[in-house]
């Protein structure tokens, strides 16, 4: 009898093994080559634990190895293929969602948001598509109450003192002051520096995250069941409906009261109001109003807060970086009549340095995700079963010196000396994307947001720039910054700048009912 078992468990141990063998030689799969270790059954759990541990050396090595072609990395719940190249990405780009979906791509990789969110938000993303068009639609018009919360966030961190130098640690304080500038224009005026609610926004963004982080090493059979028990992100969004509820109350309330006529033009001018127009109109609940809000500014405030950061330091650190950059803002404003949208687009340098800024840092290390839906084959015979997910190198494209001369070095006016060649004017902006240039993305599933994004940090700089110098001061301890990422920042020493030959006069941009200008000088 128990040389029956024996035998019974070493049949089934092959059966399994035969069964993972023939699954593993059949998948198409195999054909890209993998980076890191081996692919057999078992073993690759080992390359995974490489990949966690080596990522970017890893996508180094795939890229340099199979140069506009395709190669796999292992992670422990599954394989992700990795693109290189302008052609390949263009054919990706080309492809239709029901073949390659970006929005799918993000909910298994992600956020695994048919368990952490709702499921109207993956339904019907009608909040993307407000954001790339009401929001960057309306920029302009919204532009001087950002500018006024950046004014005043940057008091608060940075001080006025034009005789002391004061030193800050910059990175939270950046995350601080584009957080509120994104909810201005996303809440209003109060809720926008309600420190509580703030807290709110940073815990969530954070908490949707490892939520979908956690929910990737349950294996799908069980998810649904373990979800509830695991996931915290929905409380917290349900927190912020007690923060939400009185303000969407007194709006619904304020514009009964109106006529049909003047409704519209009585409305408040931010993305609460866009989304409520819509969800009303569909009957949601205000928990999902809230979940659409948290989860636009999980897309912003990172992006936004080590976009400033990033180019904060490179001025700091070369005064005569920050006086170009001061002379092109100063001169820009004079000559267009004020600090609007349509000024800042003429700041080419400004520009520049964020798009080079995207470029040799990067936000991630790769873009332009995508999972396939159903078999895909690529144009040059490449298998992509469905449910393979994939992404573009783009940290390794964007330092190639095969696309931009001298990559390794951070050149911060390398593009406003490309836009001056003719007809290049309208190219090579912050928020332009292209085969070689991936920072957010290509085609039509490239950030939404990003010409707001580029408006808001804009704006946030200009300010800087005209009203403080900056030098650096003492470094901090390293600190995680993105996925598998760590840096050492230095902290930032400023002191206010005094006399109008370094600021601007309270006339160049006004608010409402005559009080204080956005840009002013401080004396």
């Amino acid at each position: 009898m128990d040389d029956f078992r024996v035998a019974a468990a070493a049949c089934a141990m092959m059966a399994i093994v035969l069964v993972y063998a023939v699954r593993w030689y059949t998948d198409p799969l195999r054909a890209i080559p993998t980076v890191g270790g081996t692919s057999l059954p078992g073993l690759s759990y080992l390359t995974a634990r490489r990949t966690n541990r080596d990522f970017k050396a890893l996508l180094e090595e795939g890229y340099r190895k199979y140069p506009g072609s395709m190669f796999k990395l292992a992670f422990f719940t599954h394989w992700l293929v990795i693109l290189s190249g302008p052609e390949l990405v263009e054919e990706v780009r080309k492809r239709p969602d029901e073949e390659l979906s970006l929005m799918w791509a993000h909910a298994e990789l992600i956020w695994q948001s048919n368990y952490t969110l709702e499921p109207q938000l993956s339904s019907d993303r009608y909040h993307v598509q407000i954001v790339r068009e009401k929001l960057t639609r309306r920029l302009a018009t919204m532009l001087p109450d950002i500018l006024d919360e950046v004014a005043v966030a940057l008091d608060e961190g940075f001080g006025t003192d034009t005789k002391e130098w004061t030193e800050v640690a910059v990175t939270p304080l950046m995350n601080k002051v584009t957080v509120r500038a994104i909810n201005r224009s996303f809440v209003g005026l109060p809720l926008c520096r309600n420190e509580e609610y703030l807290s709110l926004v940073a815990e969530f963004t954070q908490q949707i995250v490892q939520d979908g982080a956690t929910l990737r090493l349950v294996p799908k059979l069980i998810r649904s069941f373990i979800a509830p028990f695991i996931i915290k992100a929905k409380k917290i969004a349900g927190r912020a409906v007690t923060y939400l509820r009185p303000v969407v109350e007194q709006r619904m309330s304020a514009l009964a009261e109106l006529g049909d006529d003047q409704k519209e033009s009585q409305k408040p001018n931010d993305l609460l109001q866009f989304i409520l127009d819509t969800a009303v109109q569909k009957g949601e609940d205000l928990s999902v109003i809230a979940q659409r809000l948290l989860m636009l500014n999980v897309a912003t405030s990172f992006t936004f807060s080590m976009l400033v950061t990033h180019v904060l330091y490179h001025v700091a650190e070369k005064p005569e970086l920050l006086q170009s950059l001061r002379d092109e803002i100063q001169s820009t404003i004079s000559a267009k009549g004020g600090w609007t949208l349509d000024s800042m687009k003429h700041m080419w340098k400004l520009d520049s340095i964020l798009r080079e800024t995207l470029r040799y840092y990067g936000m991630t290390y790769t873009t332009l995700t995508r999972r396939a839906m159903t078999d895909v084959t690529l144009s040059d015979g490449t298998r992509l079963p469905e449910g393979t997910l994939l992404q573009a190198a783009t940290y390794q494209q964007h330092h190639d010196d095969a696309y931009f001369t001298d990559a390794g070095t951070f050149d911060p006016f390398r593009f406003a000396r490309m836009r001056d060649a003719e007809g290049q004017g309208f190219k090579h902006q912050a928020s332009t994307t292209a085969p070689d240039y991936l920072a957010f993305g290509h085609g039509k599933h490239a950030c939404p947001g990003r010409h707001f994004a580029a408006g808001i940090v804009k704006g946030v700089l200009v300010h800087l720039i005209l009203n403080y110098d900056m030098k650096l001061g003492g470094t901090v301890r390293a600190r995680r910054t993105s996925r598998l990422r760590r840096r050492s920042y230095p902290r930032l020493t400023v002191a206010c700048l005094s006399g109008s030959a370094k600021g601007l006069c309270e006339a160049s941009v006004g608010r409402k009912g005559g009080k204080r200008g956005l840009l002013r000088s401080l004396v």
